[in-house]
């Protein structure tokens, strides 16, 4: 009972400092300790979500699969190349048929070799001005050879693990988390466990928050669950987002409730 009080009265403070510290970053990267279809496929209800709850969303996609398809953006420049001048940004984003804006980071070559220090620079500053432009900036991320993400506003922004209560994504999970410490130090992280219910993925975000603050001293925050359900898989099928076309299903009352959580339509992270 004590634990459970003193849980509820640290989310209550970090919930205060919050506030006090004024309208928090709107930029989401998403990093994954499973597979990447199951990461864009979660980025890509959650941006409906987002876009229901009322947010104007852009999804960036920075990972070197590069699941444009998912996200309906093949054919898009990419945004390093508006930074470097050599193409518009009407080129380079646009709105899909789920209601979304959609555009990609860079191309598979520069997520992999890296930017030089001047294209670095032009591409964080682009994305900054896109940042307030958009309610909301969702990233489909991964981390460099370097261990970081690949501009210092991602770096700065929220960073998400989404995983599973699989052993190896477990430990996958860890590991991400202790490579990005290892470059940006002490942050805090947001834990998202899909394929499980509230229960199993409370009992998979404890262990890892554990072990996280004692080997780390690292803050983690508990996103949710989003629970098996067959309606994503016939919603994925359909090539719509289950928020959309199942309104009624478990998931898409999960992925309401983590939009509501975010509440970047207001610019806060609410905490529960």
């Amino acid at each position: 009972m004590d634990n459970l009080y003193t849980s509820r009265y640290d989310d209550q403070a970090v919930g205060l400092r919050r506030i006090m510290a004024g309208p928090q970053p709107r930029v989401i990267s998403v990093l994954s300790a499973t597979s990447g279809q199951e990461k864009s496929r979660i980025l890509t209800n959650l941006a409906v979500s987002l876009q229901q709850s009322g947010s104007e969303v852009l999804v960036v996609n920075a990972d070197s699969q590069q699941f444009v398809q998912t996200y309906g953006a093949i054919g898009l420049s990419t945004l390093v190349a508006v930074a470097e001048r050599k193409a518009s940004l009407k080129a380079a984003i646009r709105r899909n048929n789920q209601g979304f804006s959609v555009s990609n980071l860079m191309t598979v070559k520069q997520l992999r070799a890296g930017l030089d220090e001047q294209a670095c620079l032009l591409l964080n500053s682009l994305v900054d001005s896109l940042a307030r432009q958009y309610d909301v900036l969702l990233v489909d991320a991964e981390l460099t050879s370097d261990d970081t993400l690949p501009l210092p506003i991602l770096n700065e922004g929220e960073i998400v693990i989404q995983l599973n209560n699989k052993p190896d994504a477990i430990k996958q999970a860890y590991r991400l988390i202790k490579q990005a410490y290892s470059q940006l130090g002490c942050r805090s992280f947001g834990i998202l466990v899909t394929g499980v219910d509230a229960a199993q993925a409370e009992s998979v975000f404890r262990n890892l928050s554990q072990v996280a603050r004692r080997y780390l001293a690292v803050k983690l925050d508990f996103m949710g669950a989003i629970p098996p359900d067959e309606y994503l898989n016939r919603a994925a099928r359909l090539g719509r987002a289950v928020v959309e076309a199942f309104p009624m299903a478990l998931a898409s009352a999960a992925f309401k409730e983590l939009a509501q959580k975010l509440d970047y339509g207001h610019h806060t992270y609410v905490t529960s």
